[in-house]
C-alpha cells in the first residue's frame, strides 16, 4: 500500500494563500517564538502565550476605562487550590447582558486567564457581555 496524500485523496493540490508582505515581520517574529513544543521548549512557549510577540504593547484590559477588571479567588475541588477568575464587565452599568465563560488556548500546557481575552474586550466595552476567564492548573506538571 502506498501512502496518498491530500491530492489523491481530494483530487486536486492546495495551496497556501497569499498575505500581505507587510505581515512577514510579524509571521516571522511569530514563527521564531513558536517552536514544536518539547520539554526543552515548554518554557518559552509559555512566555510566548502570557507576553505575546516581543516588542508588542501590552493589551490594556480595561479599554481607556471602559472595561472594569476584577479578579476574585473561588474555591477549588476539596485538596486542590483555589482558582483565580478574571472578571471582565462594562465600565457603565447597563442593566442586564450577556455572559460569556472563556477557557483559554494553549493546549491545556500553556497560556492564562488573560490569554485570548484581548478579543472579547469590544463586547465588554459596548455594554454586550460580561466576561469570565478561568485560570486552570497546566500540564505537565498538573495532568
Amino acid at each position: 500500500m502506498t501512502d496518498r496524500t491530500t491530492a489523491d485523496i481530494l483530487g486536486f493540490t492546495t495551496t497556501r494563500p497569499p498575505f500581505d508582505p507587510e505581515l512577514v515581520p510579524v509571521v516571522e517574529a511569530m514563527a521564531a517564538a513558536m517552536q514544536p513544543l518539547s520539554d526543552e521548549t515548554l518554557a518559552a512557549t509559555r512566555r510566548f502565550a502570557t507576553e505575546g510577540i516581543p516588542g508588542m504593547a501590552p493589551v490594556d484590559l480595561t479599554a481607556g476605562g471602559r472595561v472594569r477588571v476584577e479578579e476574585r479567588q473561588v474555591p477549588g475541588p476539596e485538596g486542590a487550590p483555589d482558582i483565580t477568575l478574571l472578571i471582565l464587565s462594562p465600565a457603565e452599568d447597563r442593566g442586564p447582558t450577556g455572559g460569556v465563560f472563556h477557557i483559554h488556548g494553549g493546549g491545556m500546557v500553556s497560556g492564562d486567564r488573560r490569554t485570548g481575552v484581548a478579543a472579547l474586550l469590544p463586547f465588554v466595552a459596548d455594554g454586550s457581555a460580561v466576561v469570565v476567564s478561568v485560570e486552570y492548573r497546566l500540564a505537565p506538571e498538573h495532568p
